[in-house]
């Protein structure tokens, strides 16, 4: 057994450092790219925007396979097997990328029509159709860097996926400047073009950084690789595609329901709406410490499901404790400097003291929150995308949208509105709990073979 796959405090703890790290430099993507953009006028910051709102939902879809390439790969190096099994788990994983890629590709093709159907602003619709075009057609690089910052993270070169990031951070914001305030400008239509480039640049040399770290570390471990098997690698693809495409959906149906009832409170007013998004901005941060955890947690139950003897029980009920002393002490500072926080993002005429009531909403239900993503992930494990996309779909769609529309449009309450997403939250939480207990249970080999 190699030393980072043991579970002890300390191999957990450091993991999930670096995740949280890793996700506060995902989230200043975002931000530089509209820092960036904003001298070029509102019309450029909305369209930047909702671009990458509209994007997040598409390369949710895609990037479900990763999860559970990733899944896989875990098993293999808890298993000690990863020398033998990488070489059909990447073949199988680059076809269904290249399926994907093909899949953005025709979707590039009609961006337009889709925004005119969504009922997009009509001045802003060239403008996204031009980001949303550059982004859809670097599908495919930004997968390819997932799934070997994936692999340096499953294989014990952590810190080098961080920094791997953090060189794709400073050449984003430097193509960035190139692109939007040098002559290069001119070769661009727009400034969303630019902006997309700077982005598909960064995402280009992350993977190819990534790539060679990962060839690197290996060589060090003295690793030979087996050639792929065509019996192996169909295997896997016919798995992992499955997997990978109900892991997907269910990360769309996890945005569709952050986004429907914010549409919904969208209704009741600029004020209410404005307090909403501040609430929602300060909760999407804090959420990276337990999406920190959740990532440890799904490497570190793999390598568990891949060891010969394994308690996997034992092995449960430690990775949620783990999960939630971090979590918990996180909230609880939240909580106490909630008016501090809402009055840094506060701007005038801001109601900041629904902004705090709101932000309370959603740590109401943080302790169905934490069970739900991490038994969820421990799913994805166990390539149970079915599962998860059945009680996603139903929860989302006959209970966190029925429910927040009721609370928007008959109670006139957006904290309901908020609040109401932990009765969904909840119910999954029941539903992976009986579906993980038959796994552990029967001790189902998930693809170790």
């Amino acid at each position: 057994m190699r030393e980072h796959t043991r579970l002890t405090v300390g191999n957990y703890a450091g993991f999930a450092g670096v995740m949280l790290a890793v996700g506060l430099v995902t989230t200043g993507f975002g931000m530089v790219d509209l820092l960036m953009v904003a001298p070029k006028g509102v019309s450029h910051v909305a369209a930047v925007g909702q671009g990458s709102v509209l994007l997040m939902g598409v390369s949710a879809f895609f990037l479900g396979v990763i999860d559970a390439f990733a899944g896989r790969l875990a098993i293999a190096e808890g298993q000690g097997a990863t020398a033998r099994r990488l070489p059909s788990l990447a073949a199988a994983l680059l076809v269904t990328l290249a399926l994907c890629q093909l899949a953005a590709l025709l979707l590039a093709a009609v961006r337009e029509p889709v925004l005119t159907l969504l009922r997009q602003d009509r001045d802003l619709v060239p403008l996204l159709g031009d980001y949303m075009q550059v982004r859809l057609y670097g599908v495919g690089v930004v997968m390819l860097y997932a799934a070997f910052n994936e692999a340096l993270k499953t294989c014990g070169a952590k810190n080098r996926s961080l920094a791997t990031l953090v060189l794709g951070f400073g050449i984003n914001a430097l193509f960035n400047w190139v692109f939007l305030e040098t002559g290069w400008a001119r070769f661009f239509s727009s400034p969303e073009s630019a902006v997309a480039t700077a982005t598909v640049i960064a995402n280009t040399v992350m993977a190819a950084t990534a790539a060679w770290t990962f060839a690197a570390h290996m060589r060090t471990r003295g690793e030979r690789f087996d050639g792929p098997k065509r019996a192996a690698v169909l295997r896997e693809l016919r798995s992992t595609s499955v997997a990978g495409a109900g892991v997907g959906a269910r990360h769309v149906n996890d945005y569709v329901g952050s986004i429907v009832p914010m549409t919904f409170i969208g209704t009741m007013g600029v004020k209410t709406l404005a307090a909403s998004v501040i609430a929602a901005n300060i909760y999407t941060v804090f959420c990276r410490v337990p999406q920190a955890c959740f990532q440890a947690t799904f490497v570190y139950y793999g390598y568990a499901v891949g060891q010969e003897g394994a308690d996997r029980v034992r092995t449960v009920r430690t990775l949620l404790s783990y999960a939630a002393v971090p979590t918990a002490v996180a909230a609880l500072l939240v909580v106490m400097a909630s008016p501090w926080l809402v009055a840094a993002f506060a701007s005038p005429g801001l109601d900041r003291s629904l902004a705090v009531v709101l932000l309370l909403a959603y740590l109401l239900y943080l302790p169905a929150y934490l069970i739900d993503q991490s038994l969820a992930t421990l799913l994805v494990v166990h390539q149970r995308g079915a599962v998860l996309f059945v009680a996603s779909t139903l929860a989302t769609y006959l209970l966190t949208i029925p429910l927040s529309w009721c609370a928007v449009f008959l109670l006139d309450s957006a904290f309901l509105a908020v609040a109401s997403n932990g009765v969904a939250t909840a119910v999954q939480a029941a539903v992976f709990w009986r579906m993980l207990r038959r796994e552990v249970q029967v001790g189902t080999e998930v693809g170790v073979a």
